[in-house]
């Protein structure tokens, strides 16, 4: 069976604006950053690599991020989220240049722990003038060491297409993961078939879309924890 799910692909929203060469001169890693139980004073290291055979200026900044119904990321960019960010994470860096071939290693240090879950993102962007570079290192960072509490609230099946919504009442990020049942006409079983939802937030909910076969004339949604789903 084909998924049409919308997959929550943080690796893809990692690099959003690149022009000309300087894309492939500038590398950052990791651009994804997921801990549980952190405390404070910890520190995260992202490294930054000029490839290219000419200086480079970068400008370093922090921002929120969530994301929307169908678990695509949305940067928040406000006053009040980018303060948020700065209240929680420090920069040891706001500039940097890079000589050709040349690295630098940036440290975000966690000023507190008084949070269940944070969503930040540190923007790395080109200084440059003309040229549009800018990295998203995203930050999943929480308090908690139990799992998420991802469960199917709703679901709607017409035609071939199989629309639910799963939500997340734990305190951390994570998938919510089952089977669907598929019948016949006749009411047998026809296939059983393993589904992720994709990550959803701490608090959040996001709908998954799949694309059934022609055959199939109902469909349950089974959790491993708690069994068939409305």
């Amino acid at each position: 069976m084909r998924s049409a799910l919308r997959q929550f692909t943080l690796v893809m929203m990692a690099l959003l604006l690149f022009s000309g060469g300087s894309q492939a001169a500038l590398s950052v890693a990791p651009v994804i950053i997921e801990a549980a139980k952190v405390q404070a004073g910890q520190t995260f290291a992202i490294v930054c690599r000029n490839q290219g055979e000419e200086e480079i200026h970068l400008r370093l900044s922090l921002a929120l991020f969530d994301q929307d119904e169908m678990g695509s990321v949305v940067f928040l960019e406000d006053a009040e989220a980018v303060q948020k960010a700065r209240d929680v994470l420090l920069l040891d860096l706001e500039e940097l240049s890079l000589e050709p071939k040349g690295k630098e290693t940036v440290e975000v240090r966690l000023r507190g722990d008084d949070f269940d879950h944070l969503y930040a993102v540190l923007f790395i962007q080109s200084n440059e003038p003309g040229v549009q570079i800018r990295f998203a290192v995203l930050f999943l960072l929480s308090t908690a060491g139990n799992q998420a509490d991802v469960s199917v609230v709703a679901s709607r099946h017409h035609q071939q297409v199989l629309r639910f919504t799963v939500e997340n009442g734990g305190r951390r990020h994570g998938p919510w993961e089952g089977e669907l049942h598929l019948f016949d006409s006749a009411g047998q079983l026809g296939e059983k078939l393993p589904l992720t939802s994709g990550l959803v937030l701490a608090g959040r909910s996001r709908s998954v879309e799949v694309s059934l076969p022609g055959w199939v004339e109902r469909v349950e949604i089974v959790s491993p924890q708690t069994g068939r789903s409305p």
